[in-house]
């Protein structure tokens, strides 16, 4: 997999088609990380026992949203990746 750069957000890709289980909307004081994931109590526990600042479930697309700020990539890097992971299964399941 390879990162994709757009105009709003980086994504990714495989094969050069995009393969978008995860995106990144950089900003200048925080990150936004969309994950592909359908809503259930489970995961809403997960991020919120590790204390990451959650935004509002898109419905429309299915994400969840996740603002990341200065260290917080670092502090929570074992959540993050099991939420990507557990996206990356959703997608392919």
């Amino acid at each position: 997999m390879e990162l994709k750069y757009n105009k709003f957000y980086i994504g990714l890709a495989r094969n050069r088609q995009p393969y978008n289980f995860v995106t990144f909307r950089p900003k200048k004081g925080h990150m936004t990380l969309e994950l592909k994931l359908k809503q259930s109590d489970e995961i809403d526990a997960k991020i919120n026992g590790a204390g990451l600042d959650t935004l509002e479930y898109s419905k429309r697309w299915g994400l969840y949203r996740i603002r990341l700020g200065t260290g917080d990539v670092e502090n929570h890097k074992d959540a993050i990746e099991e939420l990507m992971r557990l996206a990356y299964d959703y997608r392919n399941g």
